[in-house]
C-alpha cells in the first residue's frame, strides 16, 4: 500500500516484533493483548492514543516507531470472582482447569460464544497437551511443534480470561492478566514452556519463544 502512495499506520503490542517487522509508521502501547487502546470504556484515554497513531502520518517516510508514553488506567470494579478462584480453584493444572468449568460454563451461557479453538483442543486436552511436552512429550522442539504448543496456550489462557469475566462486572484488566500470570498453575505452566524454548539450541525456536508465549510486560 505505501508503494502505492497509500501511508499506512498500526499499533504494536510486542515491541520486539514492530523492531524486527519494520512497519512504515507504528505506535507501540504497554497495554495488555488485547487491550491496543487501552481500559475498556474510557473514550478519553482510547482517544488520547487514537490521536498519537493518527499523528504518525506526519512522518513521511519510515519505519518509524513511537512508544505511547502512558500506562493504561485501571478500568476499576469489583475482583471478588479473581479472588474466589484463586483460592478456591488454585492447584495442580489440570484440577485447576476443572474447578474452572463451572465459571466458564457460566461465561458461555452470557456471551453466547467462546474465542477458544485455535488448536483444536478443549481446555483440558491443551492443558495436557503443555504438561506432557514439559515432560518430554507431545511436540518436536522445532517451528511446527512450538506454534501447536503456542495455539494451545492461547486456548488456555482463553479459558481462564473467559471464565474470569463470567460474571460480566467491569474489572482491571491489568488484574486479570496479573491474575492469571501469578495466580494460576496454568500461568506458570505456559511460562515455564516458554523458558523451556529458551534453551533450544536452534536460534528461530528461541526467538519465537521469546515473545509468542508470555506478554513482555510479565515476563520473569
Amino acid at each position: 500500500m505505501e508503494d502505492e502512495g497509500l501511508a499506512t499506520v498500526l499499533i504494536a503490542l510486542v515491541h520486539r516484533q514492530a523492531e524486527e517487522v519494520r512497519p512504515p509508521r507504528a505506535l507501540w502501547v504497554p497495554f495488555p493483548l488485547g487491550r491496543p487502546f487501552g481500559a475498556a470504556g474510557n473514550a478519553s484515554f482510547q482517544r488520547r492514543v487514537l490521536k498519537a497513531l493518527l499523528a504518525l502520518f506526519d512522518e513521511p517516510a519510515g519505519p518509524v516507531l513511537e512508544v505511547f508514553p502512558s500506562e493504561a488506567p485501571p478500568d476499576g470494579g469489583d475482583r471478588d470472582i479473581l479472588d474466589h478462584i484463586a483460592v478456591k480453584r488454585h492447584g495442580p493444572l489440570l484440577e485447576e482447569v476443572d474447578g474452572l468449568g463451572p465459571f466458564h460454563e457460566a461465561s458461555l451461557r452470557r456471551r453466547g460464544r467462546t474465542t477458544m479453538g485455535g488448536s483444536g483442543f478443549d481446555a483440558q486436552g491443551a492443558a495436557r497437551l503443555l504438561a506432557e511436552w514439559l515432560d518430554g512429550g507431545a511436540c518436536a522442539m522445532d517451528m511446527a511443534g512450538i506454534n501447536r504448543l503456542r495455539l494451545a496456550a492461547e486456548d488456555l489462557k482463553t479459558y481462564y480470561m473467559e471464565a474470569a469475566t463470567a460474571d460480566g462486572a467491569a474489572r482491571d484488566g491489568q488484574a486479570v492478566t496479573t491474575w492469571f500470570w501469578t495466580r494460576t498453575a496454568a500461568g506458570r505452566t505456559i511460562d515455564a514452556v516458554r523458558r523451556k524454548c529458551l534453551e533450544s539450541d536452534s536460534p528461530t525456536v528461541r526467538d519465537a519463544a521469546s515473545y509468542m508465549f508470555v506478554p513482555e510486560s510479565v515476563e520473569g
